[in-house]
């Protein structure tokens, strides 16, 4: 009965929410071995909406994307875990194999470190870019 009791309270537990302060300071990236942090390179902050609906990404300088020319862009979040988010793109136009829009992940794979993955990409498989985070 116990054991029951404890499996049931596991099962219904609410999962716990993205902290959104995993985002905070300063980042860059990069796909190779070169300092990340050096002032030449290029930053972005990100910010989470208060409901977990939104996130927000400014960059310091003009990024050029399949998204546009643009120094920041906006995304809706799909769904959240402790240490990932799931985006859409606004203005998303790429489509994955089964013609769905892209939808991207943002996984947080070590305090201050992050890597993206398309979410329709097979577990374990993430793109080259690393996400540092440079200051707070």
């Amino acid at each position: 009965m116990l054991a029951t009791l404890l499996l049931s309270a596991a099962v219904n537990a609410a999962p716990i929410p993205f902290d959104a302060t995993q985002l905070s300071g300063s980042w860059s990236d990069s796909v190779n071995t070169s300092s990340v942090c050096e002032e030449a390179r290029h930053f972005s902050r990100m910010q989470l909406s208060d409901d977990h609906q939104r996130l927000a990404i400014f960059n310091d300088r003009t990024w050029k994307s399949s998204l546009g020319t643009t120094n920041r862009f906006a995304a809706t979040v799909l769904a959240e875990t402790e240490r990932s988010l799931t985006i859409r793109y606004d203005n998303e136009t790429r489509r994955d194999p089964s013609g769905k829009l892209v939808e991207w992940q943002l996984i947080i794979v070590a305090p201050g470190v992050y890597r993206w993955r398309e979410a329709d990409w097979p577990e374990g498989k993430v793109n080259g870019v690393v996400g540092i985070r440079c200051s707070l």
